[in-house]
């Protein structure tokens, strides 16, 4: 059995949804797991049927993977139902009963709270509301909460939030929304007919493909910060989840573009004035698209030492590989090599 972990190296958006693409493209009966974070992911793979966005779903679904929300990820049931129906490939889905999950009143209250700030730090999909919630409320497992009065608890959520924070008048429409509470039960139904609930030690794949949200720059600090998120985004959790299975094949995958770039409006190392700055072969993202949440993107120098230092920090003696993207914007092939044992290159992100 062949285990890959694939992690983005920088602050996200290194083309993670790609590797596990291609990765997923050239094996069998392939398991992609999706480790931490939640739905605010966007994990985008260039196809011959077009730009395909992943982010409560494996960017390896389009290759006929079967999916798995790991403990450490939060369900989105409203996303989960957008993006089904979406879906080119429907895959079989599983999940760990232990996965936290999001309400609309987590990201409505999410999104009154950026609105509030005037930042870009968020994506506006209730992730640290939805954490923070749970710990004041505790924890309420998905299916018992479509099994009893699903309505009540979710009133005690919007009582929740009326307490801890002022609804805006320009946002009580959508917070009072006639339909609103049973239109998300109606998501929960769907989600739960169409996922199976088991521990991944009762699944039975050849390859697993780990998929990792985010990226090293982004690591819990334990702080709730607009420069970071509540998630691990290193190795950890997915040599977590490997403990309690066999042992396999392991390899970490740690992805990077020869630049940096980032969402929002969060710290960039080496930030430059635009992507021309860099190399005038550097194009304007292919599939990174502007939207109100997350800001403009923006690009920065990529510190190779620096670069090596984190992976080697979160590696943890697991054998790896550096996967080098958009190869054909900006040529350092031989600086890597220099400083990378195991190193793969790659153009066009066109799976």
């Amino acid at each position: 059995m062949k285990a890959r972990i694939v992690i983005g190296s920088n602050y996200g958006d290194e083309s993670k949804g790609t590797i596990v693409a291609a990765y997923t493209k050239q094996s069998e009966n392939v398991l992609n797991i999706l480790t931490n974070g939640g739905a605010q992911r966007g994990h985008s793979i260039l196809t011959k049927d077009g730009n395909i966005t992943n982010q409560h779903f494996g960017s390896g679904t389009y290759f006929g993977a079967a999916n798995y929300y790991s403990r450490f990820f939060i369900l989105n049931p409203m996303q989960f139902v957008k993006e089904y129906k979406t879906l080119i490939v429907k895959p079989k889905i599983f999940r760990d009963a232990r996965c936290l999950w999001s309400t609309p009143f987590d990201s409505i209250a999410n999104a009154i709270e950026e609105e509030r700030k005037g930042t870009h730090g968020s994506c506006r999909m209730g992730i640290w509301n939805t954490i923070k919630r749970t710990r004041e409320m505790g924890f309420h497992p998905f299916d018992m909460f479509l099994q009893n009065s699903p309505t009540l608890w979710l009133q005690k959520v919007r009582r929740y939030y009326e307490r801890n924070m002022v609804i805006p008048e320009s946002w009580k429409s959508i917070w009072n929304a006639p339909g609103l509470v049973q239109h998300f039960i109606e998501d929960c139904q769907f989600m739960f007919l169409h996922t199976k609930v088991c521990e991944l030690s009762s699944l039975n794949y050849d390859n697993l493909i780990f998929e990792n949200g985010q990226g090293l720059l982004l690591c819990d600090t334990g702080k709730d910060t607009f420069d970071t998120t509540p998630s691990n985004t290193g190795i950890l959790y997915s040599l977590e989840l490997l403990k309690d299975l066999p042992e396999m094949d392991v390899t970490a995958h740690y992805v990077t573009r020869p630049y940096l770039t980032r969402h929002g409006d969060g710290h960039i190392e080496g930030k430059v004035a635009n992507n021309y700055s860099l190399s005038y072969s550097v194009e304007e993202d292919r599939t990174n698209h502007f939207n109100e949440a997350q800001g403009v993107f923006r690009y920065g120098k990529l510190d190779i030492g620096a670069l090596k230092e984190r992976i080697e920090k979160d590696a943890r003696d697991v054998s790896y590989v550096l996967e080098v993207t958009h190869c054909d914007e900006m040529d350092r092939e031989r600086e890597f090599r220099q400083l990378f044992k195991d190193v793969s290159f790659r153009d066009t992100p066109l799976v």
